[in-house]
This record gives structure tokens, sequence and C-alpha cells, in this order.
């Protein structure tokens, strides 16, 4: 119960560490060690077969720690990966557990796919206090036969694992409360800010489909083969290739922006599909089925390669941020299909991911194949604020911003690991020792995944709350040890002198910038 500052498993030579207030433990030996000896008595082993028990051992590592590292991890096992995961926003307070629920897909070939829906039940505890939540809790205090739902330790397998105290058995459970049929694999899928119930998603055709959640079925009957044919509310055409990029507009109902292989960004307005409830004419799907169609209503033309991403921000409705293969980020007013900036060269690689800050408004981070990511401000875009390195050995596939804390990112990366940023440490002073654990900036690295990291969500309802999906079919939901986060932001207002009360005074860490004013993006 020592407190402490970071706690995570070191990227490089694969040791679990706590780093305390007066000195350092090491808690589980390196596997380096065992791993020569392995590889100078196989001399004959195959590297890839080395390289796979490598990473069986570290996996083994990682999960005998999990209690010093979380405060709970829960772990599925898809029947395909998933390349895609999203939080939706509706919650449900069922006794000692609060239901959530996500958007996944899979990602085969010879199979059928689908958009799916995955429900999540929490502990409550670990869950923010809404009116309900509050409610609920007040009726636990009021019996003392209810205890908090804690994690239970497993003799056998010697690991923490499922929760213990709790009456309620769908505690820590992770099901699958949808299916919809999917042309091809799910690239990624994201709902509507404004309508929560109507989807977008990509595939690897060029089109992008949009789905009505309440007009599609639980679950396909298998045994009915136009009931496997996927029938979206209505499809987007116009891009020549398939891509991943796709944001909506928090101000504009039904407004998309999407990039494409094809070096464009297209923008589209489907606001009349919430508005109907049939098909406004006879063009066909896909699969041939009769939807709704939209064109773009405009398209952004510079990147000279793969757009990769592309968002929106959170503040002003016109201002959006493309990246990709070109190494280019470029800054539109959707008022003009011409570039507001471009910055070239923003990474020594391709750039996979883009993401403005949601509680500062003049901060975008950016991940790179370059296995770093850059902090940007969008009224000085010559050069980098700051970059994050150090922490990933391989691509950053995706990137996001916690949305209770502007000073907290994830990224996750091809070298299986999701690190978690703090960059209120930035140029916080680190003796040689610390300094060769990562920078300072590095909270904690989540090692649960074996394989690539496809993409990665935090919870709007539960702070600190990541979901993760890995290539190897493993879908987890985690929270890291409170200590870790707590002692971060407790540091963070020791050394903060800045005047609080533009945010409204009260302490914690949750801080957010004032609007763009008129002058700022010039």
């Amino acid at each position: 119960a020592t407190t402490h500052n970071t706690l995570y498993i070191h990227p490089n030579n694969n040791i679990i560490i706590i780093h305390n207030n007066s000195n350092r433990n090491k808690i589980m030996t390196s596997t380096t060690a065992s791993s020569t000896t392995a590889t100078t008595t196989t001399t004959n082993v195959p590297s890839d077969v080395l390289e796979e028990r490598l990473i069986d051992e570290e996996y083994k590592i990682w999960k005998k720690n999990t209690p010093f590292l979380y405060d709970y991890v829960m772990t599925h096992s898809l029947e395909w990966p998933s390349l895609t995961c999203q939080w939706l926003p509706q919650t449900k307070v069922r006794g000692s557990v609060e239901e959530h629920n996500l958007l996944i897909g899979t990602h085969t070939t010879g199979e059928p796919n689908y958009l799916m829906m995955a429900s999540c039940c929490l502990p409550r505890s670990n869950c923010n206090n809404t009116a309900a939540a509050s409610a609920a809790a007040a009726e636990d205090n009021n019996s003392n036969n209810k205890k908090v739902a804690a994690p239970e330790y497993d003799e056998e397998k010697q690991e923490f694992g499922g929760f213990t105290g709790s009456s309620d058995p769908t505690v820590g459970k992770i099901s699958i409360k949808m299916k919809i049929p999917h042309e091809g694999e799910v690239n990624r899928a994201r709902f509507m800010p404004q309508n929560h119930w109507i989807v977008a998603s990509r595939g690897p055709q060029p089109h992008i489909y949009l789905w009505d959640l309440k007009k599609q079925p639980s679950f396909p009957d298998a045994a009915n083969a136009s009931s496997m044919i996927p029938k979206p509310q209505g499809v987007c055409t116009g891009h020549a290739k398939e891509g991943y990029g796709m944001v909506w507009s928090t101000f504009e109902e039904g407004h998309l922006c999407t990039a494409s292989e094809d070096s464009t960004v297209r923008l589209w307005d489907v606001s009349t599909l919430t508005n109907s409830n049939t098909t406004n004419n006879n063009n066909a799907g896909a699969s041939g089925i009769s939807v709704q169609e939209f064109q773009s209503y405009l398209t952004l033309k510079h990147h000279q390669d793969t757009v990769e991403d592309v968002d929106w921000h959170y503040k002003d409705p016109n201002l959006i941020v493309s990246v990709g293969g070109d190494k280019k980020m470029c800054l539109w007013n959707k008022k003009s299909d011409q570039p507001h900036f471009v910055v070239n060269d923003a990474h020594a690689a391709d750039i996979n991911s883009v993401a403005f800050n949601p509680l500062n408004d003049f901060i975008v981070a950016t991940g790179s194949s370059d296995k770093t990511i850059g902090i940007w401000d969008v009224r000085t875009l010559k050069q980098k604020v700051h970059t994050l390195s150090g922490g990933h050995t391989d691509d950053v596939f995706s990137i996001q911003w916690a949305p209770h804390d502007e000073a907290i990112l994830a990224s996750c990366s091809a070298d299986r690991r999701v690190c978690v940023w703090d960059l209120s440490r930035t140029g916080a002073e680190q003796d040689p020792q610390d300094a060769e654990d990562g920078p300072p900036e590095l909270l904690f690295v989540h090692g649960g995944h074996t394989s690539k990291v496809s993409d990665l969500a935090w919870n709007p309802n539960a702070d600190f709350t990541l979901a993760t999906t890995s290539e190897d079919n493993i879908f987890q939901v985690w929270t890291m040890m409170e200590e870790i986060y707590a002692t971060s932001g407790a540091m963070d207002d020791d050394n903060d002198d800045r005047d609080t009360s533009e945010n409204g005074g009260g302490g914690g860490r949750k801080k957010s910038r004032g609007g763009l004013r008129a002058n700022e993006l010039e």
C-alpha cells in the first residue's frame, strides 16, 4: 500500500516497476536473462517461434502482476478480431453494477462480418456519480447488507479474476448484445453525438454505411439467408477507395467527415436520415438493398497520399484537421476547399492518427509510424510544442485525449502496448535511473495484449477506464490503479502555480481552456 508516482511495464526490458516516493522496487525480474539462455540453447529454433515464446512469457508476467497495476481488468475473447471500438453514451444502473455499451466490429475473410454492440458491466464504485448512480448509492448506504465488488483471487491459477462481494453475477462480464451483418470487415464505426442510435461504419468498399440501430434486429436469423444480407439505412458514395478516418460534427447534426486512400477528405450531410422512416429513392447499396444515398457536399484535396485520419474541432464548427501517409498535417476551414495551413514533414514517417483536445481549444496531437506522438498548438503550427517518445517501439496506430482531463492522452501501437501519457509531468526532474525507464510524461503502460493493438477508447462515464482491442481477437476493459493517476494529479496541483479561477474554481485534475477567439486561428 505504498504511495507511488508511476507504475508500468517497461516497453524495452519488460520489467514491471513501481516508482516509489522514497525508493524504486522491482517487483518482477526481467525476462531478458531467461530469454538469452533460451536463445543460446535453442539456436536452431526459428526467430518467429522465439518471439512467440517471449511474447507469451511477457504476458504471463503481466497477468501475475495485474493486482499491483489495475483496479480491474476485463478480458473478452472475440470470435474475430475487431479493428474499432467506441463507448456509447448511455448507461444503466443495476444494483451493484452499471451497464455500459460499446461499438465494435469483426475483421475476417471468408466468413460473415458484423457491426456489433457489446455490453460491459462495471462495478459501480468505478463509475462516475451520475444522478442514477448517486440515488442507487444512497440506497445502498442505507442498507448494511450489500458489499462493494472486489477482485477475487484464484488460488489454483494464482491470479486475480472476476469479482466477489456482489450478488450480481454479471459484474465484470462482457457480452454481445447486437450483431448487424456488414459488407466486409468493419474498419471503423462511430455514433452520431446528437443521436447515438445513428452509426456510421466503413469497410473494404469506398462507401460509408449508415445504420439506425433502432431499426435493426438484435441478431440475424442464420437459417434465413435474407437476414444475413446487410441492410443499412443509408450509404455515402463518392470516395474512390476505402479508408479509416471518420468523425461526426458535435455542432451540426448529421454532418460527417471522412478520409480515404484516394487522398481526399469529404464532408457529408446525412441529417435527413434521422427524419425519414423510409427510403427516399431506389438506389441500391452494395448488397442490392434499397437505401437512402448521400453525396458529399464538399471535397478537400491537398494530400498526395492516403489520408489516414481526420478530426473535427470541439468548439469551432468549421475547423477540421487531417493527416496522412505524405507526412502532412492539414488544417481546414470548411468554408473553403483549400487548406488553411499545411505542415509539411510533420513527422519522419506516415501519420496515422490525429486528435483535437476536447478540453483545450488550441492543442492537437498526432500519432505516427515514427513511434512518436506530436503535440501541436494550432496558433503556432510551424513546429511541435512537444514530442512524446520513448513509450512505443513500433508504429503508433491510434491516439485519444481523455474526456475528463486535458493533460491525459492514450496511444496504442503495433508494439502490443497501450501508453497513457500525462503532459502535466513534462519537464519533471528525473534521476538517471528513472530516466532509463522512460520519459516523465509516461504515466502507465498497459501490457495485456499479445498482438498489435488496433484501437482504444476512453469511457466518458467512468474516469480512467479504457477499452482496447487487438488483432489477436482480445477485447479488454481496464482501469489503472487509482493511486497512479491520483498521485500524478497531486504532483500537478503542487507544481501548478497558475490561477485556476478561470476554470470555475475548485480542485482536482479536470481543467479546460476557454473558447477560440475570433482572431486566434489567424
